[in-house]
């Protein structure tokens, strides 16, 4: 045994970064079979590795789509029970992230989306929306578990086609003059130095 682990040693600092990242990963996903309960949170964790390695990038804003009076036209209710709309967000800069408490890559990606809310937070010109189609107690269970202080919402309306998409996580940025510089599907990093310039830009 004791041979096996100094040649397991061995043969572990001879690998590149990617290939211990790629055998950790393997590990996680071996752990999640083993112990299903466990499933979500785990590939949750292998999504935030991924989500890393993913930089947002964004369209230029003469080739971006212009929101209509219909699109902004969305109707959600927060955790607490206040109503708001999109069109309440008018003229500022919007991040909004569609994902649901069962979707791995949606945890997978929270903690990025946590510290890219953190150094927003006080920035009355940017506004947070992640939005569920989920019940509001679930959405709150989720929330207080993992102490997240960003704002959630659930869907009270049908949002408009520019905002579906066939799978989520999807992420949406709007600049002030209501141009959808951003569609991003799947996981990415939001915490970054990349999507800090991105809303710093939009905001000068």
């Amino acid at each position: 045994m004791k041979k096996y682990i100094e040649k397991y040693k061995a043969n572990w600092k001879k690998k590149s970064v990617f290939g211990k990242v790629m055998d950790l990963l393997f590990y996680v996903l071996i752990i999640a079979m083993i112990i299903p309960q466990s499933r979500i949170e785990v590939i949750g964790f292998m999504n935030k590795v991924k989500a890393h390695i993913i930089q947002p990038s964004t369209n230029s804003i003469d080739d971006s789509y212009t929101l209509t009076e219909q699109d902004y036209n969305w109707s959600m209710v927060d955790i607490n029970g206040n109503q708001y709309n999109l069109s309440d967000a008018k003229g500022k800069v919007v991040f909004i992230n569609v994902w649901a408490t069962w979707c791995p890559p949606c945890v997978g990606e929270m903690p990025l989306i946590q510290s890219f809310y953190d150094k927003y937070k006080n920035n009355s010109d940017v506004v947070f929306l992640l939005i569920s189609d989920e019940s509001i107690p679930k959405i709150k269970q989720f929330m207080d578990k993992r102490d997240y202080s960003f704002p959630v919402f659930s869907s009270k309306s049908t949002r408009a086609d520019i905002f579906r998409n066939k799978t989520i996580p999807v992420s949406f940025l709007i600049s002030k003059e209501g141009k959808l510089v951003m569609k991003h599907t799947g996981t990415a990093d939001w915490s970054g130095k990349k999507m800090e310039e991105i809303v710093n830009d939009l905001l000068r």
